[in-house]
């Protein structure tokens, strides 16, 4: 994944809440740039933004604290799993509040047949795909 992700030469790494965290700040470290966390609702602490989101079984929040990023940033979003696309969507909506670029996003794995992928704003890439 950080081979993948270096190429986009991005400056920040955002993870989203949970596992997401286990392959961005591996990256983050090698690439020796900035991490940001994209939590479940009420997990960061100090100002943040919120964003709902809908799940294939339902809904949720996404967070991020204000200013840690800025417009000079270029930014890689992490998660274990493409499904659907709405939890990537959210968290490139946060990022996007705090006025940083987006250069696309990476998983591990992509559920092909949910068409995640089709309903992304950005460039995605998987290292491993399921279509059925």
């Amino acid at each position: 994944m950080s081979y993948k992700v270096k190429k986009m030469k991005p400056t920040a790494i955002a993870a989203i809440d949970s596992r997401g965290f286990i392959f961005a700040s591996i990256i983050a470290y090698k690439l020796k740039i900035k991490l940001i966390m994209i939590r479940k609702k009420g997990k960061l602490p100090g100002k943040i933004y919120k964003e709902k989101y809908k799940l294939e079984y339902g809904t949720n929040d996404l967070e991020i604290q204000k200013d840690f990023l800025s417009s000079t940033d270029n930014v890689i979003v992490v998660d274990d799993i493409l499904a659907t696309g709405g939890t990537f969507n959210a968290a490139f909506k946060l990022i996007s509040k705090n006025n940083a670029k987006i250069l696309g996003s990476i998983s591990l794995l992509e559920l092909v047949f949910l068409d995640g992928r089709k309903k992304l704003k950005y460039e995605h890439q998987s290292l491993l795909s399921v279509n059925t």
